[in-house]
C-alpha cells in the first residue's frame, strides 16, 4: 500500500480523529517545546514551530473511537499504573486460537492461571487452591495442590458434582516424578510406580487408587477462598471459556512461585501485563497533548489525562515493570552513535520520541516483522508493539499496541493516541496505515 492514499484518508477524516496534525518530519513523536535544541532540529533544518507544521486544509470532525461491550473483569492483582481502573480491566480472547495450540501455567503463590496460544500469553484469571497450598502435594488428604508438569486427561462438562461448577478438567496426576518421590519414601510401591510411570508416557490417566491422591482437577465453585481438597477452581465463566480453547493432553505447568516473563513479579506475564496497561489507557482517556512536561527522573510521567502516542507505550509498559524512560536514557548514555538525532539527551523528553523509541527497541526486543497483510495477521497477538508510517515520508512516525478485540475488517484493533482531538482509545488502523516495525516484548 502507498502512502499517497494513507495521508488522503487522513485529510478527509477517514483513518481517526482528525490529521495527524503535529506527527511532522521535523518532529517525528509529535512531542516538544517549540525551538527547542533537540532531536526536531536536524542539521541543516529550520527550527519551526509545532502549529506551523499543521496541515494547510480543514480539520475534519473527531470519528468516534471504537466502542466495547465490557467482559468479564480479570480480577487478578497487578502490580502497574492506573490501578483505579484494575477492576474494570477484560479481555477477549482472538478468534483464531486453536484448543491445540495452546497451554496452561498456574502460579501457586499469585492465585493466577495464565492461558497460552503457541507460547504467546494471551490471558489471565484468578484461581483457588487447596485449604493448606503452600508446598507440593505428598500424598492424599493433605490438601495441597500439586507442583509440577501435566496435562489434561480428562473433560468433563455434564453430570458433574455440584462442587465441580460448570466444567472439569482432571490432571494427569500423580506424575512420574511425584511417583519417584513417593516410591523413595515408601509410600507406593514398585509395582505402582512402573503403573504410573506407563500410564504418562502413553499420555494416558495415571492409576487413581494409590496413596498419593486422585481426581485432581481443574473446576469450576468460585475462587472467593482456598477451598478445594487439592484442586485448581476457577470461577464458572473462566472455565468454560479454558474448556472450550483446551482439549485432551492439553500441558499444565503448576509452580509454587515464579511467572516466566513476567518482569515486575505480579505473577502477569509482560505480553498481558502490557495489554492490560493499554486497556486501563483507554479507560483513562488522556487527551493528545504534544507539549513539553517537566517530570521527575526516573519513573517520570506527563499529567495523568495527557500524553501522546508514545505515551501510550511508556504507560503500558510501566504496567509490567519497564521504565522506559530510564532505559532510553542509560541507553541514550552508553550508545550515543546510535541516536543521530540527538544533540543533547534530555531525560525528560527523548524516551517520548518515535524515533529514539524504535531504536531503543531495535536493539533490545524481538522484531518479528516490517509489515501486515493477511499472511502475517495471525502473528499479531495482543500486547504486540507496532510502529506505524502515517505521513507521506516514508519510516515510522506514530506507534500503538495490539488490543485484544477486532474490527470489522477481521483486523486486530490498535491502542493508541492518534492526534489533537483524540483520546486513547481503540483504533482501526491496520488495513489502511503502513506497518514499519513490529515488536514482541519479552524478559527472563
Amino acid at each position: 500500500m502507498s502512502r499517497l492514499p494513507v495521508f488522503f484518508l487522513a485529510l478527509m477524516g477517514g483513518l481517526a480523529c482528525s490529521a495527524r496534525s503535529t506527527h511532522s518530519q521535523e518532529n517525528p513523536a509529535g512531542v516538544g517545546k517549540p525551538a527547542r535544541k533537540s532531536q526536531e532540529n536536524f542539521p541543516g533544518k529550520k527550527t519551526t514551530s509545532p502549529a506551523s507544521l499543521r496541515p494547510k486544509f480543514p480539520v475534519s470532525k473527531p470519528i468516534p473511537a471504537v466502542k466495547l461491550k465490557p467482559g468479564l473483569p480479570l480480577d487478578v492483582k497487578d502490580k502497574g499504573v492506573f490501578s483505579i481502573h484494575d477492576r474494570s480491566v477484560s479481555i477477549q480472547l482472538p478468534a483464531d486460537i486453536a484448543p491445540g495450540q495452546t497451554s496452561i501455567y498456574v502460579n501457586k503463590d499469585r492465585r493466577i492461571m495464565v492461558l497460552y496460544a503457541s507460547g504467546v500469553a494471551i490471558k489471565v484469571y484468578p484461581v483457588a487452591l487447596g485449604g493448606a497450598p503452600l508446598g507440593p502435594k505428598k500424598k492424599m488428604g493433605d490438601q495441597k495442590t500439586p507442583e509440577g508438569d501435566y496435562y489434561i486427561c480428562e473433560r468433563r462438562s455434564t453430570n458433574l458434582p455440584r462442587r465441580y461448577g460448570a466444567r472439569s478438567l482432571r490432571l494427569s496426576y500423580p506424575n512420574a516424578a511425584d511417583a519417584r518421590s513417593a516410591f523413595t519414601s515408601r509410600l507406593i510401591s514398585q509395582k505402582q510406580l512402573r503403573s504410573i510411570e506407563a500410564a504418562i508416557r502413553a499420555r494416558k490417566m495415571p492409576p487413581q487408587n494409590t496413596p498419593l491422591g486422585s481426581s485432581l482437577r481443574i473446576h469450576g465453585g468460585g475462587v472467593s477462598t482456598d477451598w478445594t481438597l487439592g484442586c485448581i477452581a476457577m470461577r464458572d465463566p473462566d472455565v468454560i471459556e479454558i474448556f472450550r480453547c483446551t482439549q485432551g493432553n492439553t500441558p499444565v505447568a503448576i509452580a509454587a512461585a515464579k511467572t516466566h516473563g513476567d518482569r515486575d513479579g505480579d505473577g502477569i506475564p509482560d505480553q498481558v501485563d502490557i495489554l492490560m496497561g493499554a486497556i486501563k489507557l483507554t479507560m483513562n482517556k488522556a487527551s493528545y497533548d504534544p507539549a513539553y512536561f517537566p517530570m521527575k527522573y526516573p519513573m517520570g510521567d506527563v499529567p495523568a489525562g495527557k500524553g501522546v502516542c508514545t505515551d501510550v507505550i511508556i504507560r503500558a509498559m510501566r504496567n509490567a515493570g519497564y521504565d522506559l524512560q530510564e532505559l532510553i536514557h542509560e541507553d541514550i548514555r552508553a550508545h550515543a552513535s546510535r541516536y543521530k538525532n540527538i544533540v543533547k539527551a534530555d531525560r525528560q523528553i527523548d524516551h517520548r520520541r518515535v524515533k529514539n523509541m524504535i531504536t531503543y527497541f531495535l536493539h533490545h526486543f524481538k522484531l518479528l516483522d516490517r509489515g501486515f497483510s493477511a499472511a502475517t495477521r495471525h502473528t499479531y497477538r495482543p500486547g504486540d508493539i507496532v510502529f506505524m508510517d502515517t505521513l507521506p515520508k516514508a519510516g515510522p512516525d506514530h506507534v500503538g499496541i495490539v488490543a485484544d478485540t477486532r474490527g470489522t475488517d477481521g483486523n486486530p484493533l490498535i491502542i493508541n493516541n492518534w492526534t489533537t482531538g483524540c483520546v486513547t482509545a481503540r483504533m482501526a488502523l491496520l488495513s489502511t496505515v503502513p506497518v514499519t516495525h513490529h515488536f514482541r516484548i519479552t524478559s527472563p
